[in-house]
């Protein structure tokens, strides 16, 4: 089931509504008519990706990478050969951060930790497979010495790190390629491990 309206996230999506709306960034909600980021995807997934926050386009549809960073991540899942049950994606900061000048900013780390309690839970709820870090924001909380494509391992799951999207778009849409080639075989090598051990 969609994360966005999964009982079994029901509390959790209250609490961290909640928790949200007393967050210093909640006045930019206010003065874009923004709304709150969530996630999107599955609510028993595989493969958890965890981006940084929202863009424009986020703040005005409420998900998630659905702007042209998003539109890449959806090439890549393809890639991936994950189906929609397969994944889910959230940030590490659901607000939309804007500058004085009122451009995209990176969150701040007190930012980023006031978050965290709840990034932890939505982890712990979905307990994936693996988790994909989509850049330096994402993997702060987890691995700051982390390297691209790099796998390692976090608590009892498995973290990867590969720059953000928007990296990639600024630099003409490529690069990315070698990097998700090796996110593929170790999902490949997952795939034949689980059927080996429901054979």
């Amino acid at each position: 089931m969609e994360i966005n309206e999964s009982i079994k996230f029901a509390d959790l999506r209250k609490d961290f509504f909640s928790h949200a709306q007393k967050s210093s960034l909640y006045k930019t909600i206010i003065e874009t008519n923004g709304k709150i980021v969530f996630g999107r995807g599955s609510d028993t997934p595989r493969v958890l990706f965890i981006g940084e926050a929202p863009g424009f386009s986020e703040n005005a549809a409420g998900k998630p990478f659905v702007g042209r960073s998003g539109k890449l991540l959806d090439q890549w899942i393809k890639e991936l050969a994950l189906k929609e049950n397969d994944f889910a994606i959230i940030n590490v900061v659901p607000i939309i951060p804007l500058s004085n000048e009122n451009k995209i900013r990176p969150p701040t780390e007190e930012e980023i930790n006031y978050f965290l309690p709840f990034t932890e839970k939505v982890i712990s709820a979905i307990n994936p497979e693996i988790i994909v870090l989509l850049g330096k924001s994402a993997s702060s909380i987890f691995d700051k010495n982390i390297k691209l494509g790099q796998l390692k391992e976090w608590k009892h799951m498995q973290i990867f790190f590969i720059y953000h999207p928007s990296y990639y778009l600024r630099n003409g849409g490529k690069g990315f390629e070698d990097t998700i080639q090796i996110l593929k075989e170790i999902l490949k090598q997952k795939r034949k491990q689980a059927s080996l051990t429901n054979f």
